[in-house]
């Protein structure tokens, strides 16, 4: 069966990107469908329910204030977000050392080194802020060792890095700086960010576009290097061909040239995705208490143990995670390598040992209800910022999401604005239907 013409573009995938992108082409007047295999939206920046606690399938909270907040109100959806401390406190020593809000990355320093050092160290940030950003070619770490070889202040900066979800020796140096420089308020929906994507999912379809979920695009239709529609494999109705003027993919570049066969780009941009394209391992533990494991509303960052890790009692700002008398605790830490093959038993014990040092009484008080890693098909990034742009070779054919994030902070924030940029370009391009 094939329905021809019925919409101005289809989006494949439901992650936030895809949302965004269909949210913004809908808002602009093109009718709009989203084709999503999973039984929910979001993709790896949903929630699900499990023994009565919300755990995030990936996303752990979105920034505010910003692009994310922006697109919101553009669109007319709702943000339900409420913001959460971003006060970090570093664990060391078994001492806590925390950041005050004004001045705190200095104050840190210093408990650990020289005036001089200190001075040294911030002498090297403030250039890379107001002068010029240091080589993305050298990683963060060895870019900090040119200014000190202290193991207590390195410490500090792997574990900063880790609260961007990368390792120490995989950040590029002038990526760390600009997280730096955006560094900004963040928060969560108290419902979970399953009901967070829902907000999109209700501005898309009173906007005439439709979402299908529990439905899987088998192919992406292309002909003399222009995308021509799609084929979607719907339940009990077998496969239908879907005509489009525009084809908008949050499945990746990797898995958009998949669907749509290499034949079909050109041999640069397919050694561009292969070369460029790498996707990021990172892993989390989801445990539950009766008392909060950590009593501090913000972030702890562990960074001295046998993998960068950070952790916060989310209950303490989100009481709505978890039953009545029940706390959640989330810890969070990059593998030794972000972009190779995880080891996944190896990698979680590992963790596990670094937060029964990092919380005393662990074993008596926690139970881990869930271990989650990413990778793969199924990374905490697909790439790091601005590593590709968004048009393919195939006219008409657009990636978004977290695969082609322009360089702007990490995660959500990046995936809105790949999202933009593409309806951007649309909007240049392609009329809607009348």
């Amino acid at each position: 069966m094939t329905k021809q013409g019925t919409y101005d573009v289809v989006v494949v995938g439901a992650g936030f990107g895809g949302l965004c992108s269909a949210a913004l082409l809908t808002h602009y007047g093109y009718k709009t469908l989203v084709v999503e295999k999973l039984p929910f939206v979001g993709g790896r920046a949903s929630s699900v329910s499990y023994k009565g606690f919300t755990l995030p399938t990936g996303a752990l909270y979105v920034e505010t204030h910003g692009a994310v907040d922006k697109l919101f109100q553009e669109v007319g959806a709702a943000f339900p977000v409420r913001d959460f401390p971003i006060q970090l406190c570093f664990r060391m020593g078994g001492k806590d050392y925390p950041m005050p809000l004004k001045g705190g990355l200095k104050t840190v320093i210093s408990h650990f080194a020289s005036e001089a050092e200190t001075a040294r160290i911030m002498g090297a940030i403030r250039r890379a802020f107001t002068w010029q950003e240091p080589s993305s070619s050298i990683s963060i770490r060895d870019w900090f060792r040119q200014y000190t070889q202290n193991d207590k202040v390195l410490a500090i900066f792997r574990g900063m890095c880790n609260y961007q979800c990368v390792n120490f020796s995989d950040m590029p140096a002038a990526e760390f700086i600009r997280q730096l420089k955006f560094a900004g308020t963040a928060g969560a929906d108290p419902r979970g960010f399953r009901a967070f994507m829902e907000e999109l999912v209700k501005v898309i379809k009173a906007k005439g576009g439709d979402v299908w979920t529990g439905c899987r695009v088998k192919r992406i239709l292309a002909a003399d290097e222009v995308a021509r529609g799609v084929v979607v494999n719907m339940a009990g109705e077998g496969e239908t061909e879907i005509r489009t003027k525009v084809v908008v993919s949050d499945v990746g570049p990797h898995g958009t040239v998949e669907l749509t066969g290499s034949e079909h780009f050109e041999k640069g941009y397919l050694k561009e995705v292969k070369e460029r394209v790498r996707p990021l391992a990172y892993m989390c533990l989801e445990i539950a208490s009766e008392r909060p494991l950590v009593d501090f509303r913000g972030v702890v960052v562990v960074p001295e143990g046998r993998r960068q890790m950070t952790m916060m009692t989310t209950t303490l700002v989100y009481p709505e995670y978890a039953p009545p008398g029940k706390h959640l605790l989330q810890a969070w830490a990059a593998p030794e390598s972000s972009f190779l093959p995880l080891d996944t038993k190896k990698e979680l014990d590992l963790m596990v040992q670094d937060v029964r040092e990092a919380i005393p009484g662990f074993d008596r008080d926690a139970e881990i209800l869930h271990a989650s890693y990413w990778q793969k098909e199924w990374p905490m990034y697909r790439a790091l910022p601005g590593r590709l742009g968004q048009k393919t070779s195939v006219e008409n054919l657009y990636n978004v999401g977290d695969g082609v994030m322009p360089l702007v902070p990490l995660g959500l924030p990046g995936c809105a604005a790949s999202a933009r940029i593409v309806v951007d370009d649309i909007k240049q391009r392609v009329k809607p239907a009348a």
